[in-house]
């Protein structure tokens, strides 16, 4: 059951994860106050749509179906590229979620850094875009067609994920690799696209990830779960250590069951 919920974290999540300055060259941008979080995000995941709306008086309001409802209203302060959360009236969890922020006209993404909890982690983590995505699709259709720039296949697969479009959003990162290899975080997005019916080219993907950059707590963290599934328990559960290590924390209470074993023999 553990192993079924991260793994449906993952999947929600659009597998976003923070790379190098390397990676956010082309069109990423830290949250300013010029480059706002403010106004609704949304996502279409495998648990139906979510949307989040930032205010501009610090309360995000989220929207569990993107039906006009509100059904949690959580406190975020912003700090140049991080967001913390803080649910004041404790309606999905004690403490602070904090993240990593990459901002770009067509969506924005959050990277865990420090969140105990896992429900927040699975709500919040993943690529996001504006309502208007499908004029942001058409107008970088537009643009592809016209002259196909990596930067482009690289922000219309980011916004296939976020609207649940997994196999086109892959299609689009083989496409932006082939003229960028060393680019770790796109790695591992193509990784998230590849679950459940490729696992080995999940555990290729992080392992170039990882080889690029050996600080990917998110490459172990896909990895351990591709692992996992494909049998080789024990080296599943090493990846999770050292994404635990890295500062996946939540972890440790996730995986321990099915882990505890080998976490023993160290």
């Amino acid at each position: 059951m553990k192993n079924k919920l991260f793994l449906l974290i993952a999947l929600l999540a659009g597998i976003t994860f923070a790379g190098n300055a390397h990676t956010e060259r082309n069109n990423q941008s830290t949250a300013t106050p010029e480059n706002s979080l403010i106004g609704k995000w949304v996502r279409i995941g495998q648990a139906g749509p979510v949307a989040f709306e930032f205010k501009a008086n610090g309360m995000v309001e989220g929207d569990f179906g993107n039906d006009q409802t509100v059904d949690v209203v959580t406190g975020y302060e912003l700090s140049g590229d991080t967001v913390k959360f803080i649910d004041k009236e404790w309606q999905m969890c004690q403490g602070y979620g904090l993240y990593k922020v990459f901002q770009t006209e067509y969506y924005v993404s959050f990277d865990l850094i420090e969140d105990e909890c896992g429900g927040r982690i699975s709500t919040t983590m993943g690529f996001w875009t504006r309502p208007e995505f499908k004029d942001f699709l058409k107008t970088l259709d537009d643009e592809i067609s016209k002259s196909p720039k990596p930067e482009n296949y690289l922000a219309r697969a980011r916004i296939l994920l976020a609207t649940g479009m997994v196999k086109q959003a892959k299609d689009d990162f083989d496409h932006y690799l082939l003229t960028d290899t060393l680019d770790a975080r796109v790695y591992v997005n193509r990784a998230g696209t590849r679950f459940p019916n490729d696992l080995k080219g999940v555990v290729s993907d992080c392992d170039k990830a990882i080889s690029l950059d050996p600080t990917q707590k998110n490459a172990y963290f896909l990895r351990g779960l591709a692992r996992y599934e494909l049998g080789e328990k024990e080296q599943g559960c090493e990846d999770f250590s050292k994404a635990i290590e890295l500062g996946f924390s939540v972890l440790r209470i996730a995986e321990e069951e099915k882990c505890i074993e080998y976490w023993e023999k160290k």
